[in-house]
């Protein structure tokens, strides 16, 4: 019998969509029934989008979006699983501290996807910690275009996850923010799709999500294999690049990638600046992880991970 087509697309070149599209290169959705189908949608705005019409059955993307839809559309999209989304605020050339950024300038992305969201959760933290005046300012391009900008000091600082991070701490940018500090790194993204598809098709989405749980096994434990994968989707044209965005992943991923509530009640209180509607929301209610606690109850984890 033939394999059950799916298309999960995912949001942006970031390591975030690494796992998943490592699980189809290796053959892991195949060897659970599955033919997946990989677009890039350039941007998480587009993947809500194409999960509402119907052109997608599962997506990889940041949280904000999928709020967002659900706050103001009636959206249905609910994370299944939580996943990888490291963001650090790089400085640009010749800024190596925060309080640097004293009355300067955040690249501000005005899609009011992630990278909107924690310029505003960064302000915020700078101004608590002592830094004023830091504010924001639009910037457009995507991926290495707004590295370009900040090495040529078109803004003071912007937010970047890996392979972008790194490629601009490379050309002489610095680190200053980890938003891992704030429980932020594996808590703004993960694997979505519809509550009414999923209710609908639950046999699919336990599949999807178990051989998921497999890739990221996978991606524990096979460096090489992630790397190459990572390179390709991300048109790295430096090795050495997509082995320090491999390195720098892996330490923290868990091996049960659940959606991690208090990441996304943290998100609807920023936005809830935006949206009214968000101060009262219950982060919960974004979530649906049964098939993943289903998954890790029968032991399939445990025994990929050789635990007793």
């Amino acid at each position: 019998m033939a394999n059950t087509k799916i298309i999960a697309g995912f949001a942006g070149i970031g390591q975030g969509a690494g796992p998943m599209i490592l699980t189809a290169r290796a053959g892991l959705f195949a060897r659970h029934g599955l033919d997946v189908e990989t677009p890039l949608l350039r941007g998480a705005v587009s993947v809500v989008k194409a999960l509402m019409a119907g052109e997608l059955q599962f997506g990889n993307l940041a949280a904000p979006a999928l709020l967002r839809a659900g706050l103001t559309e009636g959206s249905d999209v609910v994370y299944l699983t939580g996943g990888i989304n490291q963001q650090f605020l790089m400085g640009r050339p010749g800024i190596t501290e925060r309080k640097q950024l004293a009355g300067g300038k955040i690249a501000l992305a005005g899609d009011r996807g992630v990278n909107d969201l924690l310029v505003h959760f960064v302000t915020e933290e700078l101004d608590r910690a002592g830094i004023h005046g830091v504010g924001s300012t639009p910037q457009e391009g995507k991926d290495r275009e707004r590295v370009n900008h900040l090495l040529q000091a078109k803004c003071d600082a912007a937010i970047f996850s890996p392979p972008l991070a790194i490629e601009a701490k490379r050309q002489g940018c610095s680190i200053l923010v980890d938003f891992a500090d704030y429980g932020l790194n594996f808590a703004l993204g993960g694997i979505a799709a519809r509550r009414s598809y999923i209710d609908q098709n639950p046999e699919i989405a336990n599949r999807f999500i178990k051989a998921y749980v497999a890739g990221m096994h996978r991606y524990h434990t096979d460096r090489a294999f992630a790397v190459k994968v990572q390179q390709e989707y991300s048109e790295i044209s430096d090795p050495s690049i997509a082995q320090e965005t491999y390195d720098i992943t892996r330490p923290g991923m868990p091996r049960v990638p659940y959606p991690v509530t208090s990441a996304l009640a943290t998100t609807l209180r920023v936005l809830a600046d935006e949206l009214p509607a968000a101060a009262t929301a219950d982060a919960s209610r974004f979530v649906e992880d049964r098939f993943l606690r289903e998954i890790e109850r029968s032991g399939f984890i445990a025994a990929l991970y050789g635990m007793q």
